[in-house]
């Protein structure tokens, strides 16, 4: 900065003082415009996510994570127009915690979970999340997959039938 003024000024010591307190400044806002970028991502929104939240009508349940509120975040943002199975199916692709296929059998929005076995942590916020999406009249149904008979009988050894959760098993 000094160096972009006449020389008679550079060694003036209030000039000096005055230049430093100015750079102070500038690097403060330089730092904190770097932070901003980041809060147009719904996938790394931080000091943001409240007025992002407040926007789209969303109050986040008491205790959620930032990464549940990111989520429902990005299941509200790709909620909006008319419905179709492409619309719930990006709403479950932002829904962190499970592989989902949608789809439209007999009149009912049927979920299946393709990833895991077991119920789903967190399910209860995609379900929220796709009661938003969907018209009152349509009826959501949820697969959940499991470990069968036909999935451990002569295929899964003892001991990697021991290692797996009791949550993995339907019965």
């Amino acid at each position: 900065m000094l160096d972009n003024l006449p020389r008679q000024y550079r060694g003036d010591l209030t000039v000096k003082t005055l230049a430093g307190a100015i750079c102070g400044v500038l690097a403060a806002l330089e730092t904190e415009a770097a932070s901003v970028p980041p809060q147009i991502s719904l996938d790394a929104v931080t000091w943001n996510l409240e007025t992002e939240e407040r926007l789209v009508g969303i109050t986040p349940a008491p205790g959620a994570t930032p990464e549940e509120r990111r989520t429902a975040l990005k299941s509200k943002w790709r909620s909006g127009g008319k419905l179709t199975i492409e619309q719930v199916q990006a709403v479950c692709d932002a829904w962190k915690n499970g592989e989902v296929v949608v789809s439209f059998p007999g009149g009912k929005i049927r979920l299946q979970f393709v990833g895991a076995y077991g119920v789903p942590v967190d399910l209860d916020a995609l379900k929220a999340a796709v009661r938003l999406v969907i018209p009152a009249h349509l009826a959501a149904e949820y697969a959940i997959k499991y470990l069968l008979i036909r999935d451990i009988h002569e295929v899964m050894t003892i001991s990697t039938l021991e290692t797996q959760p009791l949550g993995n098993f339907a019965f």
